[in-house]
């Protein structure tokens, strides 16, 4: 038998090789065609045992063959097997009358095919001899056939039939108890899952759910009534459902219907008298049935998880901003000091003075500025870590900003014997767009520590392109800065970038500093979209080096050489403007009047908005010089009140300078917003106040006016609309301010008298403060406008004037008492 040649037919390639591979393992000799034209010129030259032919091929099909073999005189004895489905009963008349020896179902079985094979081919000569064909007439499904076979092939198709059927018994048994296994392993699992599961078909009807599910949704249900149950009915009738029911439906239908890969839905419902909250995940099943898995997840952890986080975030913000609140008050608070002990010594050093007087005043100001430093980098150093600080953009020149550094600390360097050069590579970018004033921070940082550390050699600087993105308009900037001084050692690198921290602490006993230049300059680089670096060797010089991202700026918005020679001419010439300073600190005012009468301008001064906005309705000046927090009305306020024309149409466009002890972010654009021209941080020096007076003037093409006297176009004695919108209609409070203003003056003004006659100026000037803002506060502007004009002489220490505005006080005061009485 091992020496019979089976012809295969089969136009499926890989079912062909698996074929012929189990026919070759058992030993026949085989043969592969892949159509019914072929398989019978085979047969036509060669000698064949069997054929085992598919029966769906494309051309001639498999009963077509058994025909066309049955009718040739060759080769008509040669039995044939048809692989088939046998799915329907039609099949099994088609291969009676196709004249077919047997039958093989697919998929078959390896050992059920054999087995086939070696029947067939044992009984083939019996078969062929003992034959008998016989024609039978009889009636299948409803047709009446008539079929022409032999008892062989008639017994051997109902050997196949019943072999067929039995297969198929044993594997729909075993498939049968495989699905049975697995529904017992589903159940298992959708009860031993913590979330609420429901697998839903195309109609949202609940095929099955877990206990979780049906405890929440179906209380007292059991797995067996499920069929039928609508998942939206459950959903509903639970009452656990909080919002939009459409919303849900609509999204599990999505899911459900092939629209949506996933639907996700959260929730919060009551249970056992706690809030509970639920996320319902709705994704797709797999297959042709399709549906879905409805997954109900608790979180309700993770929900106080989210709200612990929200009210440590509030928390935390709130913190900041109160963080944000104190550096600013503190910054004001330190300032104002401050700006008495820089702006008096800077006068008074302009003065004559000894030898040792400017020596002792040259170290009262260095330590002043070492303080201020100081109050900058710590300022400086919070408004980063607090993400505070934004950088400016703007373009300008990146050589000329680099030489600036160098130029302003050649000084600095040559006290110590140093040099201090710097070089910049051709290919660097004329007008680049960035933050200017942080660029120069940085450097002056890295410049100013090689100069502390530095005692003999030098300092040398270079400024190269690193990089060019033309794709981005950007170029990446390399600044390196080499010193020859003490060095780092190595294990101390990385820790000079720290916050408060020095490669040695016994480098702060000796040079000084706080370690924080270094610190801001790591958080400006990497702001700036850079990195910093140092590379050292103990003993011999550093070099730290640089790089940030800056734009491609406007060669056209530079600064000309005829600009600048021109700001140079109108620094240089002695202009004198009319002044009016708007601050409320003795201190302040005493530095900045002193400031400005030194540089040959005219000061008038008020003490609040209030009386800046009323004092520019009748006088004219060039400039005004303005505080941001002052009683009764702050500068912002004061600011956006003359820019709305409310001291005048002429005052409209009068330029203001913010002069202010703020140092926090957002401040100066606030300035902006509210109308004012530029911006001064305290404490005020000379030459940077002179030089923000020229450029604004400048700015604006200004030009000196006279200073006119003060005229109060205040018609009324007493102003009852002001008044009524002040209190917003609240008479009751108004008039007992006003009884306490007809009960108090008189004895106020007494006790001003007493304080001038006693020579106690401090107390006459509460007083007069007290009583101007008594007038404000009982809305009487004549009263008021002559009380400050009582307290503008009485700070100019003018006898004569204190008397004339005292008396015109007086007269004033007396009106309003007596329009108050009637």
């Amino acid at each position: 038998m091992g020496s019979n040649h089976i012809l295969v037919v089969e136009d499926s390639l890989t079912q062909a090789v698996k074929l012929e591979y189990i026919l070759f393992e058992k030993g026949f000799k085989v043969s592969l065609v892949s159509n019914g034209e072929n398989a019978l010129q085979l047969l036509e030259d060669k000698d064949v045992d069997l054929v085992i032919s598919d029966v769906v091929m494309p051309g001639m099909d498999g009963y077509e063959l058994c025909e066309k073999i049955r009718k040739n005189s060759r080769y008509k004895d040669v039995p044939v097997i048809l692989l088939t489905s046998l799915s329907e009963p039609g099949d099994i008349i088609k291969g009676l009358k196709s004249g077919a020896t047997n039958f093989v179902t697919k998929p078959y079985d390896e050992g059920f095919l054999i087995s086939r094979i070696e029947s067939v081919l044992k009984n083939k000569y019996f078969d062929s001899e003992s034959s008998t064909v016989q024609e039978v007439d009889f009636e299948f499904q409803g047709d009446k056939h008539v079929l022409k076979a032999d008892f062989s092939q008639v017994f051997h198709l109902l050997l196949a039939t019943y072999e067929n059927t039995l297969l198929q018994s044993r594997q729909l048994d075993v498939a049968n108890r495989k699905l049975l296994a697995r529904e017992e392993q589903l159940s298992s699992v959708l009860a031993s899952m913590s979330a609420k599961i429901a697998v839903l078909d195309t109609d949202m009807m609940v095929i099955a759910a877990n206990d979780s599910w049906r405890e929440i949704f179906l209380p007292g249900t059991s797995e067996d009534v499920l069929d039928g149950i609508d998942f939206r009915d459950a959903v509903f009738s639970s009452g656990c459902l909080r919002g939009s029911l459409h919303e849900l439906v609509d999204g599990v239908r999505s899911v459900v219907e092939g629209n949506s890969r996933k639907f996700s839905y959260e929730y919060s419902f009551e249970q056992g008298g706690e809030p509970k909250w639920y996320l319902l995940e709705v994704t797709p099943m797999q297959g042709e049935s399709g549906g879905a898995v409805a997954s109900f997840i608790e979180i309700t952890e993770r929900k106080e998880m989210e709200r612990e986080l929200i009210t440590a975030r509030d928390a935390a913000e709130k913190a900041n901003r109160f963080k944000s609140r104190f550096l600013a008050s503190m910054s004001h608070e330190i300032r104002t000091p401050l700006n008495a002990i820089i702006g008096l010594t800077d006068l008074t050093l302009r003065s004559e003075l000894s030898t040792k007087q400017a020596e002792d005043l040259e170290l009262v100001k260095i330590s002043a500025d070492q303080l201020l430093t100081l109050i900058n980098d710590i300022l400086d150093l919070s408004k980063v870590e607090a993400r505070m600080l934004t950088l400016e953009e703007s373009d300008f020149s990146l050589s000329e900003a680099m030489r600036d550094v160098v130029r302003s600390m050649e000084q600095q360097a040559r006290d110590k014997g140093l040099a201090l050069n710097i070089e910049v590579d051709d290919d660097v970018p004329e007008a680049v767009c960035g933050d200017q004033v942080r660029l120069k921070q940085i450097l002056y940082n890295l410049i100013g520590n090689s100069i502390k550390f530095t005692e003999n050699g030098g300092v040398f600087v270079q400024v190269s392109k690193l990089e060019d993105r033309k794709d981005s308009d950007e170029a990446v900037i390399l600044v390196s800065v080499r010193d020859t001084g003490i060095g780092i050692p190595d294990e101390k690198q990385n820790i000079v970038f720290e916050s408060f921290r020095q490669a040695d602490d016994s480098t702060t006993r000796k040079f000084g500093g706080t370690g924080l230049g270094l610190a801001i300059s790591r958080e400006l680089v990497e702001m700036m979209g850079g990195r910093i670096g140092v590379k050292s060797s103990e003993g011999f010089g550093s070099v730290f080096s640089f790089h940030v991202v800056l734009k491609y700026g406007d060669s056209g918005k530079l600064v000309s050489g005829q600009d600048a020679d021109s700001f140079q001419d109108l620094s240089a010439v002695s202009a004198e403007y009319s002044i009016l300073l708007v601050e409320d600190n003795p201190i302040n005012v005493l530095v900045a009047t002193s400031l400005l009468e030194k540089m040959g301008h005219s000061v008038e001064v008020a003490s609040n908005g209030l009386e800046a906005v009323s004092m520019l309705s009748g006088i004219d000046v060039d400039l005004v010089l303005m505080d941001l927090e002052m009683p009764e009305m702050d500068g912002f306020s004061a600011s956006m009140s003359i820019r709305r024309g409310r001291a005048g149409d002429a005052a409209r466009n009068v330029p203001i300078i913010a002069m202010t002890a703020h140092a926090m972010t957002g401040v100066k654009d606030k300035c902006a917003k509210a109308g004012m021209n530029d911006y001064i941080a305290k404490p005020v020096q000379y030459v940077d106040l002179r030089d923000v007076i020229l450029r604004t003037m400048k700015e604006n093409a200004g030009v000196p006016s006279v200073v006119s006297e003060p005229v109060t176009i205040e018609a009324k004695v007493i102003d009852p609309d002001k008044a009524s919108a002040m209190y917003q209609g609240d008479s009751s409070l108004y008039n007992e301010l006003c009884s306490m203003f007809m009960s108090d003056v008189s004895g106020d003004i007494a006790k001003f008298k007493e304080a001038r006659e006693s020579n106690k100026i401090s107390v006459a000037k509460r007083i007069v403060h007290t009583l101007k803002s008594s007038c404000a506060a009982i809305c009487a502007p004549r009263a008021r406008d002559a009380a400050v004009q009582l307290e503008k002489a009485l700070l100019n220490e003018d006898a004569q004037a204190v008397e004339e505005c005292l008396a015109k006080f007086e007269a004033e005061a007396t009106r309003v008492c007596v329009e108050l009485t009637d």
